[in-house]
């Protein structure tokens, strides 16, 4: 029997939501299709140990490896090395986004004797099986498979994750219409970077089947870029039509919402809460026209912040990306800038941590000679983020379930579910006040103080029902 293993790598970043790994769940439902078996393995979860006895007990012919980051890549080759003992005859397969940008980085890492695919790898990894397996190759008119020729996802272990506060995540399209400069999608391929939009009908029926199998329906668009607000409102028609209450969250664009002026953004908000969606995710980066300009982003900042009131005064909870710590920062400019945010009610924990990230690849890498921070603003990260670090812990705890609460807030529209989302925002406001004093005064708040909240804080958050485990990845996983 020909068996392919597919394996999320681990990576040393920051914790994470709890998220199934949709790349290799993807490209397993392809080979499943072309009546390949495969079997899943999530080193987010599983140890090292565990996953590479499981794979070695399974003896898959070809084994592949999702390496999203170059941290991604230590623990692939590590597991690579290990299972070549194991297997000697077994194919090693190695994708995802690091490889695609920094192709000539990963073939200086990995050895010779494993194949390195770039881009969407449905197409590629099905045609290395029947290679192996000596059958004709898959021809196509294309490198990739379109958003309409994905089958769904294969999930053989959605319980596991939805018992660790995840959502039912769905992928609708690919690509982006912005040109962020810190962004790698630009930078893909071309027929990968262009913004292309799955058929809606066919995720409505996705998510029909999934709600006939799991209680909680609640989803969560993982799109770089949903696309326009339209398409919203068609997916809820197609719900609808399916007499399917669902509630879903998603992430825009800026510049998408601030098409609108401020009654129709009001009017289409409101019709869109009724429809389902609890919580959008927004890319704003900076209220600073700089910064913006920097990053390549054309907002108006006041435009920007008024159309996230009105998404927030329509019941729609509001969670921005804010990128304040950058090449163009200064000591004042991150007050500055925190200030706002917190006066207009959009300061959090997490942007407090908040520092550029670059995928290899990406614009402001292959244009700037210095994309690092000035040593006084590293040394002040390093000094905020290091005091608070204790308070972010138990902040994810919170902030990672106010999806599924939103969620749940929506499809049960009592009193007890609004109570309890309240609650868990107040805890969550608590751990943003703290963390707003320390980075305007790093001796503003004692270390004694910070402790004794965050155990108050995880104490009542978990009482409030929020399920995810902020120790979950200080266990043994490498």
């Amino acid at each position: 029997m020909f068996r392919v293993s597919l394996v999320r790598t681990f990576s040393q970043s920051e914790y994470k939501e709890p998220a199934e790994p949709l790349g290799i769940e993807a490209l397993a439902a392809y080979l499943r299709q072309h009546e390949i078996e495969c079997r899943l393995f999530d080193r987010e979860i599983d140890s090292f140990g565990a996953t590479v006895d499981a794979i070695a007990g399974y003896g898959p012919a070809l084994i592949g490896f999702s390496v999203m980051m170059e941290d991604n890549a230590g623990d692939a080759l590590k597991m690579m090395l290990k299972i070549k003992t194991l297997l000697p005859n077994a194919v090693f397969v190695v994708g995802g986004l690091f490889v695609t940008l920094n192709f000539e980085r990963a073939k200086a890492l990995f050895p010779s004797y494993s194949r390195l695919v770039v881009g969407e790898g449905e197409l590629t990894l099905l045609n290395i099986c029947f290679e192996l397996m000596k059958k004709p190759a898959v021809k196509s008119g294309t490198a990739y498979l379109t958003p309409n020729e994905w089958p769904w996802m294969y999930r053989p272990d959605l319980e596991k994750y939805l018992n660790i506060g995840a959502p039912i995540n769905m992928r609708t399209s690919r690509g982006c219409r912005g040109k962020c400069r810190f962004c790698a999608t630009p930078f893909l391929p071309e027929n990968l970077s262009k913004w292309e939009g799955r058929e809606i009908g066919d995720l409505a029926d996705e998510m029909a089947d999934l709600c006939s199998k799991y209680a909680l329906h609640a989803f969560n668009f993982v799109d770089d870029d949903f696309g326009p607000l339209n398409r919203v409102e068609q997916l809820i028609a197609e719900l609808e039509k399916r007499n399917l209450r669902c509630a879903f969250s998603l992430q825009l664009r800026a510049a998408e919402i601030c098409k609108y002026n401020s009654p129709d953004l009001c009017c289409i908000m409101k019709r869109l809460k009724n429809g389902g969606l609890s919580r959008v995710f927004i890319g704003l980066e900076s209220f600073d026209e700089e910064t913006l300009s920097y990053f390549n982003k054309k907002l108006n900042p006041e435009k920007t912040l008024e159309s996230f009131k009105i998404i927030r005064r329509a019941g729609i909870a509001v969670h921005i990306g804010y990128i304040l710590w950058h090449p163009l920062s200064t000591i004042e400019s991150v007050k500055t800038e925190a200030l706002r945010l917190w006066e207009n009610g959009f300061f959090t924990t997490k942007i407090v941590m908040a520092k550029l990230q670059l995928f290899p690849g990406c614009g402001l890498v292959r244009e700037e000679q210095n994309i690092n921070l000035k040593k006084e603003i590293e040394e002040y990260y390093n000094a905020v983020t290091s005091k608070v670090a204790p308070l972010y812990d138990i902040w994810l705890i919170g902030a990672i379930d106010v999806p599924r609460q939103y969620s749940i807030l929506y499809l049960e529209d009592s009193e007890t579910a609004a109570e309890r989302t309240s609650n868990i925002e107040k805890e969550l406001s608590r751990l943003d006040s703290l963390t707003f004093a320390v980075l305007m005064d790093t001796n503003s708040v004692t270390d004694e103080k910070i402790k004794l909240t965050a155990e108050k804080v995880k104490e009542r958050l978990y009482e409030f029902g929020c399920t995810f485990d902020c120790g979950r990845r200080s266990v043994d996983l490498t």
